[in-house]
C-alpha cells in the first residue's frame, strides 16, 4: 500500500483551488510553496501527515525524500519521481525514499560496529599494558 504522505502532498498540489498557496512548478517535476501563511491556515491544519508548523512540513518533507530546489527564488521542492500527471510514479518513489533509509540505517550499524570493536581492542590493549607493567613491578 502507497504511504499516505505520497499521496497526500499529490493531492494538495494537484489540487488547483489551491494554487494561491501551493503549486505545481512550470517544469511539473517539482511544487511551489507561494504562500507560507496560507499553508500554515488552510493546508498544514487538514492533514496529520504534514504536521501544524512549516518546520514539521520541511522535516516531513525531507524524510519522504523531497529536496529544496537550489535557486529558486520561492520554497521549491521536488523528487524524480514527483511528477504532475504521473502519479504511478509515487510507487518508486517510495521505494526509492525506503532504501535510501535503510541503507542509511545498515551505514550506521556498521559505524557503530566498527566503534564497539574499536573500544573494545582498545580496553583489551589497555588491559595487555596494565598486565605487562604489573609483571614488570614484580
Amino acid at each position: 500500500m502507497l504511504c499516505s504522505f505520497y499521496k497526500t502532498i499529490y493531492k494538495v498540489v494537484d489540487d488547483p483551488s489551491l494554487d494561491p498557496i501551493i503549486s505545481w512548478s512550470k517544469s511539473n517535476n517539482s511544487f511551489i510553496v507561494w504562500n507560507l501563511e496560507g499553508l500554515h491556515r488552510e493546508v498544514l491544519p487538514k492533514s496529520i501527515e504534514f504536521g501544524k508548523h512549516y518546520l514539521k512540513f520541511m522535516t516531513e518533507l525531507k524524510f519522504y525524500g523531497f529536496r529544496r530546489i537550489k535557486g529558486s527564488e520561492q520554497w521549491e521542492f521536488g523528487h524524480e519521481y514527483f511528477v504532475r500527471g504521473q502519479p504511478e510514479l509515487l510507487v518508486k518513489m517510495m521505494f526509492k525514499t525506503g532504501m535510501k533509509r535503510i541503507e542509511e540505517l545498515a551505514a550506521k550499524r556498521r559505524a557503530k560496529k566498527k566503534k564497539a570493536k574499536a573500544a573494545a581492542k582498545a580496553k583489551a590493549d589497555e588491559a595487555e599494558v596494565e598486565d605487562r607493567l604489573q609483571h614488570l613491578r614484580i
